[in-house]
């Protein structure tokens, strides 16, 4: 319960914006609080005081007559007024507080101290932890585990004001211990690694001060928690030898399993960046003004208000989006590191993660959710009967992970009704971290793969006998090819020019967001899918030690039987300005010099097929077949409209599968198989729906044929 204030006549000046009805929207403006505060409202003083505390650069960033809007008791926003001395800036909130006035007497509910670093957050952390150590029979006990190939041994403690040693080390191969984990960006920067070349020396001995400020904050977390080993992937595992990144990237999930703990960088962008924060709150008491002694005789009740009320002043906490929907590129100014790709397996594998977030520390683990503010607790009303419920993303992400993968592992005798259960949460979990995955962003899109090689595993493991192929189960594979690009309102990322970093059968090929069009686990659906298609054979070949990392582009392949129609792919440029007339072949735009859509034209209507010569043979439009739209999979034409493709190769679309009320065909575009091989070779370019079947009921002109996509 928070502090009594007194009645609103108490309030300071009634004219001014801030001390008005505290119940109301309300604007003020930095001269206005400035001038209050000078005529000794003690609302304003205070308010002043935290302000420049917290942004000390307020001026420069807000301008002489930056505005305040105060949003219903707590809330508030800085905006930087256009009209003034920063008059050719856009007025938009730019940043977000928090604040509260109470009562020094009056008594007062938690909050953080806005620094991550400080030893409440500590002691928050370890108060999770020895909770999660002691009680959370799923997350692993206290006992040593195997350790990583190398760890830095960060010393014992230190003797008579000395920094101890940092020093790399090899470990044996039975070798057990306890050890910290690092998750972090590397965020363009090239950060201290370890080479064939500075091996020795790293094993010498690392300068603290040689690293950046990222891994000193790591060494003093893993000391203030008691622990001496740390892993941090740039200095443990060798940059510069190929054979040893890959070995290790194999190894990711039993690193980061077998972790202690995993410090989760959450709000540092780069290792220069650190991974605490300070002065994210503040709390003020006006100052006394010079005749203070004689305003307090003269108005006691004011001056008791005025010695006695104290603010509460914070940035806006930042709690992270951990739904499956979520669109991590709109928290990464605040949370940095769920944004990046290679964290996000991280977080999955590891038992334990401490989060240091911009305003205060989180928690994750496989049992409970939790952060220093308490706004992010796992209640009890949000666990239930896991199995009875249609989709695993009710629950936190942790939870619902390990769920997945354990919850019926143990019986020993299992109906077929339990099997398929299980089997079914298995692929919905595969589904929702794919979708998950493909939101958040790589340095090199050529990590599509290695970066979720960890999860991989896992989930390898617990559908024991099924076989994985460059991000594919062969078991699903007919549903797994239908996968399209999820922002189809934008440009690919790749052209079609460009090398894939996986086979186009892969939803890995995509350097973007995916999403499936059938539910993998047919859990969604009310009847089931009806096959079209037969796999005829799944070959992936590993381009190196990994098995579940990349794969030989040339020498990885898909063979389908299907049905397949000869199409022509078309655009629409301009639709509704040229009446009857808004699709056009690519061939033929290009041959007459007609660009495609730009950049600022993409929908999800731009691209669609249709059957090659019977589009084109009937001339009225309303005896035209409507085409089938699709989403590529890549640039057809770049951001100006200058086609990347001629259209020249033939296109094929192949009949998948019937789910519902639509039927589902693959756009494959032939390719050239390349000297001394033999064969007609096809890659995926999208896939296009049909949802009245009112465009297959008219493909009279289709042969059934074996197709092999690359």
């Amino acid at each position: 319960m928070y502090g009594y204030l007194p009645s609103h006549a108490d309030r300071g000046d009634p004219n001014c914006g801030l001390c008005i009805s505290m119940y109301q929207e309300r604007w003020s403006s930095l001269p206005e609080i400035q001038g209050h505060a000078e005529d000794g409202c003690p609302y304003c003083a205070n308010m002043l005081e935290g302000l420049l505390y917290l942004i000390p650069d307020l001026i420069e960033r807000f301008g002489e007559d930056a505005t305040f809007r105060f949003e219903r008791r707590r809330d508030m926003s800085v905006y930087a007024d256009p009209n003034g001395s920063l008059r050719h800036t856009q007025r938009n909130a730019t940043m977000k507080l928090q604040y509260r006035w109470y009562m020094i007497d009056s008594p007062q509910g938690y909050e953080p101290d806005g620094d991550t670093s400080s030893e409440n957050s500590f002691s928050r952390a370890r108060g999770w932890i020895q909770e999660c150590l002691t009680n959370h029979k799923l997350c692993g006990n206290d006992e040593p585990s195997p350790l990583p190939t190398r760890v830095l041994d960060l010393g014992e403690a230190v003797l008579e004001g000395g920094e101890p040693e940092v020093r790399l080390v090899e470990t044996a191969a039975d070798q057990k211990g306890r050890y910290i984990a690092l998750s972090h960006s590397w965020g363009g920067e090239h950060p201290l690694v370890t080479k064939t070349s500075n091996l020795d020396s790293h094993k010498a001995g690392i300068p603290l001060v040689s690293m950046p400020a990222t891994f000193q904050d790591a060494v003093e977390i893993a000391r203030r928690l008691g622990i001496r080993c740390l892993w941090i992937d740039s200095l443990c595992i060798i940059q510069d030898s190929p054979a040893d990144w890959e070995l290790e990237a194999s190894r990711m999930a039993n690193i980061y399993r077998n972790s202690w703990l995993t410090v989760y960088a959450t709000a540092s962008s780069s290792p220069s960046s650190g991974i605490f924060r300070t002065r994210q709150a503040v709390w003020i008491q006006a100052d006394d003004p010079e005749d203070a002694e004689t305003l307090d005789i003269l108005f006691p009740e004011a001056a008791k208000l005025r010695h006695d009320l104290r603010l509460s002043l914070r940035f806006a906490n930042v709690h992270p989006d951990f739904s499956p929907y979520a669109e991590p590129d709109k928290q990464k100014s605040s949370l940095p590191l769920l944004a990046r790709a290679w964290a996000y397996q991280e977080r999955l594998l590891a038992p334990r993660v401490l989060h240091f977030g911009p305003q205060e520390v989180f928690w994750e683990c496989m049992q409970t959710l939790d952060c220093d503010c308490g706004g992010i607790k796992l209640r009890p009303e949000h666990m239930g009967s896991y199995m009875s419920r249609d989709t695993t993303a009710e629950l936190p992400p942790k939870v619902s992970h390990y769920a997945a993968l354990h919850v019926g592992k143990a019986a020993s005798q299992k109906s077929k009704t339990q099997e398929e259960k299980r089997r079914k949460k298995l692929l919905a979990r595969w589904q929702e971290m794919v979708e998950e995955y493909t939101h958040r962003s790589l340095t090199f899109s050529s990590d599509r793969l290695p970066a979720f090689s960890g999860v991989a595993m896992e989930m390898v493991e617990a559908l024991g006998g099924w076989e994985y192929h460059a991000g594919q189960w062969k078991e699903t594979m007919l549903l797994g090819l239908l996968y399209q690009r999820s922002d189809g309102h934008k440009l690919a990322r790749l052209s079609i020019a460009d090398t894939r970093p996986a086979p186009s059968w892969s939803w890995a090929s995509v350097d973007g967001p995916v999403r499936f069009l059938v539910s993998l686990s047919g859990a969604q659906e009310w009847a089931a899918p009806v096959a079209h298609a037969n796999v005829l054979e799944v070959r992936s070949v590993p381009a190196g030690s990994d098995v579940r990392g990349q794969v030989k582009l040339g020498e990885s392949y898909v063979v389908l039987s299907a049905e397949c129609v000869r199409v022509m792919v078309l655009f629409e440029r301009d639709a509704g300005m040229v009446p009857g007339k808004p699709w056009k072949g690519i061939g033929y735009a290009v041959e007459k010099g007609i660009k495609g859509p730009t950049a600022a034209e993409i929908g999800l209507g731009s691209f669609a097929v249709a059957q090659e010569g019977h589009f084109q043979k009937k001339k009225k439009r309303k005896e035209r077949e409507e085409p089938l739209t699709f989403v590529p999979d890549v640039q057809l034409c770049d951001a100006d409209g200058k086609w990347l493709w001629k259209g020249e190769e033939e296109v094929l679309c192949a009949k998948m599968l019937e789910s519902g009320n639509a039927v589902y065909w693959l756009v494959l575009r032939k390719v050239s198989p390349g000297e001394a091989k033999e064969g007609e070779w096809y890659e995926r370019i999208g896939v296009a729906n049909d949802y009245d079947s009112s465009w297959e009921a008219s493909t009279a002109e289709r042969e059934h044929r074996s197709v092999k996509i690359v």
